[in-house]
């Protein structure tokens, strides 16, 4: 494999791409078996794979043509995607920067190469349709640094709340990468770049740097030691940008429950490296806070994901979390994807209980008793809430009694005699 390219697609299968040629493998982690995968044009060695919300995976090569490849889930296949305006790749190291799916739908890709200079970017705008071909054109150049020439070889980005992009660079070097790192955001709203503050850990050659996207937006940095640095970016999500939950969640056993919503894995990938690291947050996070002092604050596991896709839209998502070793209480709930929160619910979890024995049970016993709720699921502050609690056991109860009709015992055929009918005996009721 090496330094091969990889990305989970939306159904939760894995793609990874071969270290000297084109060829690609996917991994079903149901069957525990893999399969082969479309065949590129090129080696996917070094490069940055974005997957997209129209379930395509955009790539520009490292390796000439050096040009924009798409692979189309559906078919299996990789396309051309027309070529990026500006030279990305560093042509003696292969390497590129990190790449990212903003929240204005559009990708940005940040080179390695000292094109006349300066180290640039690109701007990708996808097409209409998974298998037209999108729009490149050149983004902003990567400012310099005491009139370094300044690029992103090997290196990784992180979509921050606000909508800008976070990524590591250095100064060029000539088969071989610069130190010590530095960081800039892009803002896609003014198509800027401008320094950030250096963290005091940040004296290692660029490929050790790693970020981390937190659940509170903020970001994780280290350059391969245990020194680590938090950044804290300003401003928040727009509204739109967050996950939603529709409803309440659906109790399951006695600390497993079923969520639904939109955007539930956000709208990227959100933290990527490229080829070294692929740190991906698209998917979905549960944070609990206590309603009472001390307000401790507890993250849930959250498993079996509907989709792994990303940017979703509207379509309803679902997925499990379990509240195991976390204390029966009070508590406000929200969904966590790319650092970005949602609107908290009430949520209240007590244990279940099928009724008790004669003699009292020890604690162990007792968690096998399970059968009849001792309260309600979850609690709503909001009257649209209770609706829909109460619609729901409305439907639940019209399938039971539904149930009932069908499985009531039928009564024996009745024979008609022909006296009754003036018909002959052939008159028998169904």
């Amino acid at each position: 494999m090496g330094d091969a390219s990889c990305c989970i697609l939306p159904d939760g299968e894995l793609i990874i791409g071969a270290l000297l040629t084109g060829d690609t493998q996917i991994y079903n982690p149901t069957t525990n078996s893999w399969s082969p995968g479309g065949v590129k044009a090129v080696r996917s060695n070094e490069e940055t794979w974005v997957l997209l919300p129209d379930k395509t995976i955009l790539t520009v090569q490292c390796f000439a043509p050096f040009g924009g490849e798409k692979f189309i889930i559906s078919s299996n296949l990789w396309k051309t995607e027309g070529s990026p305006p500006v030279t990305l790749v560093d042509p003696v190291m292969h390497e590129i920067g990190p790449a990212m799916l903003m929240y204005n739908g559009h990708v940005i890709y940040f080179g390695a190469a000292n094109d006349n200079g300066h180290g640039k970017t690109a701007l990708y705008a996808p097409p209409a349709s998974p298998t037209g071909t999108g729009v490149w054109r050149a983004g902003p150049d990567i400012p310099k640094v005491n009139n370094q020439t300044i690029v992103c070889n090997d290196c990784p980005a992180s979509l921050l709340p606000n909508g800008k992009v976070l990524f590591t660079a250095a100064n060029f070097v000539n088969n071989g990468w610069g130190q010590p790192i530095l960081f800039f955001e892009y803002d896609p709203n003014t198509n800027t770049i401008s320094q950030a503050p250096t963290p005091p850990n940040n004296n290692n050659v660029l490929f050790l740097s790693r970020l981390m996207l937190l659940p509170t937006g903020q970001v994780l940095f280290s350059a391969f030691s245990n020194n680590i640095q938090c950044y804290t970016p300003d401003g928040g999500p727009e509204n739109a940008w967050r996950p939603t939950i529709f409803g309440i969640p659906w109790r399951i056993s006695n600390t497993e429950w079923l969520l639904y919503g939109t955007q539930l894995n956000g709208l990227s990938q959100a933290n990527i490296y490229g080829d070294d690291c692929y740190p991906a947050t698209n998917y979905p996070l549960i944070r609990l806070r206590q309603s009472l002092p001390p307000n401790k604050v507890y993250f849930a596991r959250t498993y079996n994901f509907s989709t792994m896709g990303v940017a979703t839209g509207p379509s309803l998502q679902h997925f499990n979390f379990s509240v195991r070793n976390i204390p029966y209480g009070h508590y406000e709930l929200c969904v966590i994807a790319n650092g970005i929160s949602s609107y908290c619910v009430p949520f209240h979890y007590r244990r279940l209980i099928l009724g008790r024995p004669a003699t009292e049970p020890t604690a162990d016993a007792e968690e096998t008793l399970l059968s009849v709720e001792e309260d309600v699921v979850a609690e709503s502050a909001t009257i649209a809430e209770l609706r829909t609690q109460i619609k729901g056991l409305q439907n639940s109860i019209r399938r039971i009694e539904a149930i009932t009709k069908l499985e009531e015992p039928k009564p024996a055929p009745k024979e008609i005699t022909q006296e009754e009918t003036g018909k002959g005996k052939s008159g028998r009721e169904k």
